[in-house]
């Protein structure tokens, strides 16, 4: 049975060095004449097409339209890739630790697809990833352009790669990788399977109780990962508290050897944040 992997971008895949804020930023100052000020949570795990609307909305007071979103589209991509190459200069940017050498591994699995799910523009994506060497991984995805919500670039991931590998992938054999709370609320809420970084641009307290199967400081544990993805069975020895499979009949086991608290253990076991009382994890 194959398996579709979707890796997020930013912090997942790479640092970029604030390249995509900056060129936002300046892209945003150049149409309309104000600088927007925000913190890298507002705008971190969502796709670029919210991020534009919140920003345009953020210097003018109004709701944006499709001709205004297109204009911020076309104004950031005029200046994105000279704030990576910037960031590449300064040595801002940089790879995650390990990413390359699990890429490397995982795309000679003959059961598993790799592709994104990020919320960059599609060409945005191709800008960030060119210093990487990582984008020839990658031979399709969901990106910004795909949504307002990050569930529908992911839904939208999904239906390319089954165009292109003429596949069926059933909710349960999708895996998303990402590091901010976003990430994994998108990918509960579509049923799929979410795997947490955590060296990333994530908030560790929403981290925490977005709850996601699994849970690492970056791509050296490539061992785990494969138990995540049900590539290899689980070893003696795996760290406690690293991860869980919801459907698994060991939960109790995981329960007893970590500690883990109850309302946690509730996030782990839940397919989709509308489940909560509250609806969310905000």
């Amino acid at each position: 049975m194959k398996k579709l992997v979707l890796f997020d971008l930013d912090g997942t895949l790479v640092y970029a060095g604030g390249a995509g804020r900056t060129a936002l930023t300046k892209a945003v100052k150049k149409l309309y004449g104000k600088e927007p000020k925000f913190e890298h949570g507002l705008i971190s795990g969502r796709t670029d097409t919210d991020n534009f609307s919140i920003v345009y909305e953020m210097v003018t007071g109004k709701k944006a339209t499709k001709a205004e979103i297109k204009k911020i589209h076309d104004a950031y991509l005029s200046l994105l890739p000279a704030e990576v190459k910037n960031a590449a200069k300064k040595k801002t940017y940089k790879l995650v630790t390990g990413v390359k050498k699990l890429l490397e591994k995982l795309s000679k699995e003959k059961d598993v697809v790799l592709a994104l799910g990020t919320g960059n523009i599609e060409q945005g994506a191709k800008i960030k990833l060119e210093p990487s060497g990582l984008l020839k991984y990658f031979a399709c995805g969901g990106y910004g352009e795909d949504g307002h919500k990050r569930e529908d670039m992911l839904k939208a991931a999904v239906k390319r790669a089954e165009k292109k590998y003429k596949t069926k992938f059933t909710p349960d054999q999708v895996y998303v990788v990402g590091d901010t709370h976003r990430d994994v609320l998108a990918a509960k809420n579509c049923g799929f399977h979410s795997a947490a970084i955590l060296s990333g641009l994530g908030d560790a307290h929403l981290l925490q109780r977005a709850a996601a199967e699994l849970e690492l400081k970056n791509f050296n544990d490539v061992v785990t990962f494969y138990v995540w993805l049900g590539l290899q069975t689980d070893p003696k020895g795996v760290k406690r508290g690293i991860y869980i499979s919801p459907a698994s009949a060991i939960e109790h086991v995981f329960f007893s050897r970590t500690g883990i608290d109850e309302d946690r253990l509730k996030m782990l076991r839940i397919k989709k944040y509308s489940d909560l009382p509250s609806g969310t994890i905000m």
